[in-house]
């Protein structure tokens, strides 16, 4: 089955550093990777009624990171199980918590240092939400400084 990690994403391709970087030194032997993004859903019963996840995808992650996406996960190959890309959309801490147990998250990554553009009319920053969180937390850091003579070095350190 493999251990289920979430990793925030705001659909910039930075955004997938930390799952290149988290694969350096994982030591499961394949992994379920959500990487999940905070939208406000509507109160109209007509827009919750054909809320479709799969056309909020394509309109918020674009094709150029999903095709990154799939880029990354045929490199990848047999390390990671499956990525999949799903949204948050609860407005407290214990509905962050039921969505983590519900989809069976075992660890959140969080990013050192990215900054996340949640700057779409529906996106909503979930990064208070996973600090807060009862689930196993890791900070995952790299350099990507374009001037340093050890590009993409990774820092990982784990967060009780």
């Amino acid at each position: 089955m493999g251990t289920t990690i979430l990793i925030p994403t705001d659909f910039n391709v930075s955004s997938l550093e930390p799952l290149k970087a988290l694969i350096q030194f994982q030591n499961e032997d394949s992994i379920n990777v959500l990487l999940v993004h905070g939208i406000y859903l509507s109160n109209s019963i007509t827009d919750l009624l054909f809320f479709d996840q799969s056309d909020l995808k394509i309109e918020l992650a674009g094709k150029k990171f999903l095709s990154k996406l799939y880029d990354l996960e045929k490199e990848l190959g047999s390390k990671v199980g499956s990525i999949q890309i799903t949204f948050f959309s609860g407005l407290t801490q214990s509905s962050f918590e039921q969505f983590a147990e519900t989809n069976k998250v075992d660890r959140i990554i969080i990013p050192y240092e990215l900054t996340f553009d949640w700057s779409h009319k529906k996106s909503m920053d979930i990064l208070p939400f996973l600090h807060k969180s009862k689930v196993r937390k890791q900070l995952i850091a790299w350099d990507n400084n374009q001037y340093s003579s050890k590009t993409n070095q990774v820092i990982v350190t784990a967060i009780a």
